[in-house]
């Protein structure tokens, strides 16, 4: 899609309601929520994927060794834990033991669904991919270290006594630029279930896009569950990722991939012309029908507004079909530096 077509999606007069930052929170739950199995199975998915991470920078951190030598002790290790078929298999299983005791709160569901979902789903596939002999390159090495980070992050954020002294670090200010995020998907493999997909990003923001660590896995929740949903439904293996500021207090973030027929035909039946409806959950295809609405939940949270309804009608966030092709977006607030203050010697 072109810029104007990008612009043309959503009114480009939104506003952010809230008058303080979002900062990331309100949509965790401890661990306690859940049963001691699943307890057991979240702990040791986050160290996998926090050691993948710490690998990563104990590897690059180490000045005496070639740079062929760094990339094939990544290629060995990074992936090992991920490929050990016992420990996929756990994975499955998480939640399970949980939704025995009953089905669980709308806030326990949210939280399954993101820390099995997010960026796991791709550090998955990529193991996946090499335990069958695939090539890996060193490009999309370098994006599965990041989908660990990244994936450490949302666990920490979805989970608040996971990791307390990392998650207290995490709530503290550090500043990110949209080329943070535009950055770790340009150019990139992003694999789910079998599929090997492309990412193309288009990014016309350089500025800030937020200001906690917390808020960053908050806006990684929410653009990972669009990411594996156009992933999974991609007809030619492909998926556009353009940021594009609306006005001066918000940036349009727009997901898009090609469809086929059939299922443009299902989108139609079962919601008529107002896609927008997939974010208030429970329209699926195989899934649990609450990716999008955490997406939802957490742009309101972000802009200030709580309805749902309200978030759809005004554009804030959204989904059509444009010449068989999905597209989905959503908006998110700048952060712009305040100004320092003079001191008193520059003031007189």
């Amino acid at each position: 899609m072109t810029h104007d077509e990008n612009i043309a999606l959503a009114p480009t007069d939104l506003a952010v309601k809230r008058t303080d930052r979002f900062d990331g929170t309100g949509f965790s739950v401890k661990l306690s929520r859940f049963a001691h199995e699943d307890v057991e199975l979240i702990k040791r998915t986050y160290e996998v994927v926090k050691r993948a991470y710490g690998l990563w920078l104990h590897i690059r951190d180490a000045a005496h060794l070639s740079d062929t030598h760094h990339e094939e002790l990544l290629h060995q290790h990074i992936l090992s834990e991920f490929k050990d078929r016992r420990f996929l298999l756990t994975l499955r299983d998480l939640g399970a033991a949980t939704y025995k005791l009953g089905t669980p709160s709308r806030d326990v569901r949210s939280v399954l669904h993101d820390i099995r979902g997010g960026a796991l789903l791709a550090l998955i596939g990529a193991a996946a991919a090499d335990a069958r002999g695939e090539t890996i390159s060193s490009e999309e090495l370098k994006s599965i270290i990041l989908r660990a980070r990244d994936h450490a992050r949302i666990m920490r954020n979805a989970i608040s006594d996971l990791h307390p002294i990392l998650r207290a670090i995490d709530s503290g200010i550090k500043t990110h630029t949209m080329l943070d995020f535009i950055a770790k998907w340009a150019r990139t493999t992003y694999r789910i279930g079998e599929r090997k997909v492309d990412v193309t990003t288009d990014c016309a923001y350089d500025g800030f896009v937020c200001r906690y660590d917390l808020e960053t896995a908050a806006l990684d929740r929410v653009i990972y569950n669009h990411m594996n949903n156009a992933a999974r439904f991609s007809a030619d293996d492909s998926v556009s990722i353009v940021a594009v500021p609306v006005n001066d207090e918000m940036v349009r973030w727009v997901v898009s991939n090609s469809i086929y027929p059939e299922h443009n035909v299902n989108l139609r039946d079962s919601l008529g012309a107002d896609l927008g409806l997939l974010y208030k959950g429970g329209h699926t295809r195989g899934g649990h029908g609450i990716g999008l609405s955490n997406c939802a939940e957490l742009v309101g949270a972000a802009v200030g507004i709580n309805d749902i309804d309200t978030l759809v009608s005004s554009g804030y966030i959204g989904a059509s079909v444009r010449d068989h092709t999905y597209v989905a977006w959503f908006h998110w607030p700048t952060y712009k530096e305040p100004a320092k203050a003079k001191s008193n010697a520059q003031a007189s």
